[in-house]
């Protein structure tokens, strides 16, 4: 891929959360840092045709499981959901590649209908999306053996669709944050309009602590 999307979607992140000294600036930080280890490995190590394993995105899916099942109270239901139905796509590219002209955008909302219904929060919800990625890496390795002659894993749909997703999900949620407790204080500056307003300062992006 000319110009890898969710690479530079994470730097940026990583940058911008760092220059204003944001709370979820660890985070980042630790994605980055997997993602430069898992291209070491993925520079040191030959690539075997027709299996290019992209060890730094899998790196930083990895990381961003662990963090996930970390801060989710469900994840283990979701997770099994998830990962029959990501099992079934790949039997069905298989068997019946070019069906559909939008297969991998269907099962991709799918996917996130059924993992956000089982888990009913952002981080349950990465937690079983991210895992069934992962995990079906290894079936597409078993599914897809001897019936084609290059393939990325993970592909470039599931990581720029998981990185756009996630973004927008937490760009989205930190802005009602911000509208909400905005709301807040200019109700409660109606309530009490003799005291002084002061300086409104957002909390942090308790998502990411």
């Amino acid at each position: 891929m000319l110009f890898p999307y969710g690479e530079w979607v994470i730097l940026f992140l990583t940058l911008l959360t760092w220059a204003e000294k944001k709370a979820s600036r660890r985070f980042f930080l630790l994605l980055t840092i997997a993602w430069l280890i898992g291209k070491w490995v993925e520079i040191s190590l030959a690539v075997t045709m027709p299996w290019h394993w992209h060890f730094a995105r899998l790196a930083v899916m990895l990381v961003f499981w662990v963090w996930s099942m970390r801060q989710a109270e469900r994840w283990l239901l979701p997770l099994f959901f998830t990962s029959l139905i990501v099992g079934v796509e790949t039997l069905f590219f298989v068997n019946e590649p070019g069906v559909f002209p939008y297969g991998e955008w269907m099962f991709a909302i799918a996917l996130v209908l059924v993992a956000w219904l089982s888990a009913k929060s952002f981080w349950g919800t990465a937690a079983a999306l991210t895992g069934s990625a992962l995990l079906n890496q290894a079936f597409v390795r078993f599914t897809y053996d001897g019936i084609i002659r290059y393939i990325g894993l993970p592909n470039e749909f599931t990581w720029n669709f998981g990185v756009g997703l996630f973004t927008a999900w937490a760009a989205l949620a930190l802005g009602w944050q911000y509208y909400a407790e905005r709301e807040l204080r200019r109700t409660e500056a109606d309530l009490i309009p003799s005291k002084s307003s002061g300086t409104y300062e957002p909390s942090e992006e308790s998502k990411f602590r």
